[in-house]
């Protein structure tokens, strides 16, 4: 660790980050350790295998890059201080295509995807509450096939052709580092040089919901950042994101108290804004979706016609549309309630109208919505938790749980949720307990159980290759929430029990979960485990000992 203070990121450079889904970031390190840690990389998958999750202790120079002073306060400024390291890591090599394509364009567009969620899926977050470092330890000009990032995608349910053609090259010099947004569409560069690419992903995450800027912030009302790649104007979303990251009760603080709102009176009523958000210009339509937030509950009787733009293209409107219904407010909780009910009959069928990828796995923009509302939603959304479909449900409790802190009345309901036979439902209240916090006298030592208790209807491999079952997440997720929670003095016993998982993120998971608690038994029995499981990077096949 450095003891160097973090350097902050500005306004603008968070600005940035909402609406393009990454940034770059400049900093200061020897250069002799990048072409350490680009050594080190080229044997370790020479000799092999590549070791996965395994590659920082492996490569521990890594730690000059992560702890240097810019990087370090970056994290900070995204995700909190008390940020948490994920388990995963990877090295994605490339080495040099055995010919060159006829078209290389098409091969790098193919490639776009949004990453999975390691190792099973978790419902994906609008708001950032995790982060992905991606880093080149040797020069990555376009030759080499750098990663490609499509700028505004972040909040996006799938991949356009449109974002396969609009990603851009993450290329420069050795050391170059980019902070992403986990969501953000990105693809795999065509390497057609004669050397090996190496780019390294991190993966980060947030403890605890904001409750206050952890950048250098000057400015707390939320204006559009200068200069941005993404197309299209999608302010009353970008303004509820900055809001939520500078701990707003009101997380359309800024979007209400912004210019726009003045103006929107000239435009037309309600339903002459909701034909054109309609519409096939995607300014214009961004453009009026931002005047029908800005009406706020005076645009209650666009509330249909605006919901009829979730869940499908283009992916700017039905972004933008989410979060205006957030604004209306209480006028739209009716409405969205209901289309969650209808999406909840159609079950789980391959024709039905949702389904659960372990893949990725993407609530719908209702639920999102019904999150953005706040307050209002809140009761609805605790008597659909009690009476709805498996979907339904699922979609209330992760609505629950973006609120984090504004959730905290549905504790009860998700604690008796974790009795479900459903995985999924579960799953997603266990993720919800661990962010609206609250009485959870009664949910810790439930949770603490996920951890040692066997259930065999859970043991079916979910993910084909990866051989991840549903316990494998329940097990994750637990250990997760106990670690998010405060007071989880009940779970001790069952954490140190869980240090000896045979899933690596258990482990790491529960040890973090010891470290908050601050327990001595707890901590002797983490540090124990670190001692034994350390890694001497000095080794090799040639010195093994």
């Amino acid at each position: 660790m450095t003891t160097n203070a973090p350097i902050l990121l500005s306004d603008e450079q968070v600005r940035k980050y909402i609406a393009d889904g990454y940034i770059r970031i400049d900093y200061q390190v020897d250069p002799q350790v990048h072409a350490t840690i680009a050594r080190k990389l080229t044997e370790m998958i020479e000799e092999g295998p590549n070791l996965g999750n395994n590659v920082l202790p492996r490569v521990p120079e890594f730690r000059h890059v992560l702890n240097a002073p810019e990087v370090r306060g970056a994290l900070v400024s995204l995700l909190g201080p008390d940020y948490i390291e994920h388990p995963h890591r990877y090295c994605h090599d490339r080495r040099p295509l055995e010919e060159n394509p006829d078209n290389i364009s098409e091969l790098v567009e193919k490639s776009a995807h949004q990453d999975s969620y390691t190792p099973m899926s978790a419902p994906r977050q609008h708001y950032p509450r995790l982060a992905r470092i991606i880093y080149y330890p040797q020069d990555t000009p376009i030759e080499l096939g750098p990663t490609h990032v499509t700028a505004g995608t972040s909040y996006h349910k799938r991949v356009t052709d449109g974002d396969r053609r609009d990603g851009q090259p993450m290329s420069g010099p050795a050391g170059s580092l980019w902070i992403t947004h986990f969501d953000v569409i990105h693809a795999t560069g065509a390497n057609v040089s004669e050397q090996i690419r190496h780019m390294i992903k991190f993966i980060y995450v947030m403890r605890n919901g904001p409750t206050t800027p952890a950048w250098d912030c000057r400015e707390r009302e939320w204006r559009n950042p200068t200069e941005r790649e993404c197309p299209g104007d999608l302010e009353v979303a970008w303004s509820h994101i900055w809001d939520w990251m500078c701990g707003k009760g009101d997380r359309f603080e800024s979007f209400r108290a912004g210019a726009r709102a003045a103006a929107v009176s000239s435009n037309g009523g309600p339903m002459q804004l909701a034909d054109r958000a309609a519409g096939a210009d995607l300014n214009d339509a961004l453009a009026a979706i931002n005047e029908l937030g800005a009406l706020g509950a005076d645009a209650a009787p666009a509330v249909p016609a605006l919901a009829n733009l979730l869940n499908q293209d283009p992916q700017p409107v039905r972004v933008a549309a989410t979060y205006a219904l957030g604004a209306i407010g209480a006028p739209a909780v009716p409405h969205l309630l209901n289309r969650l009910d209808e999406a909840g009959r159609g079950g789980w069928e391959k024709d039905g109208q949702v389904g659960w990828d372990e893949g990725s796995v993407h609530m719908s923009d209702e639920a999102h919505a019904l999150a953005a509302v706040g307050a209002p939603a809140v009761d609805p959304l605790i008597r659909m938790l009690r009476d709805g479909s498996e979907w339904s449900r699922s979609c209330a409790a992760f609505a629950l749980g973006e609120m984090d802190g504004g959730g905290t009345m549905a504790t009860p309901e998700l604690t008796a949720m974790l009795d479900d036979d459903s995985h999924r439902l579960v799953r997603t209240a266990i993720d919800s307990l661990g962010m609206v916090g609250g009485d959870t006298a009664r949910a810790v030592p439930r949770l603490a159980r996920f951890l040692v208790e066997n259930r065999p209807d859970w043991e079916e491999n979910l993910t084909g290759r990866r051989a991840w079952c549903a316990r494998d997440r329940v097990r994750i997720n637990a250990a997760i929430a106990l670690m998010r929670l405060a007071q989880v003095s009940a779970a001790e016993e069952a954490l140190v029990q869980a240090l000896d998982d045979e899933t690596g993120y258990v482990s790491l998971y529960a040890a973090e979960a010891l470290r908050t608690q601050g327990a001595p038994a707890g901590l002797q029995a983490a540090l124990e485990m670190a001692l034994a499981q350390r890694w001497d990077a000095s080794l090799s096949a040639e010195r093994p000992w």
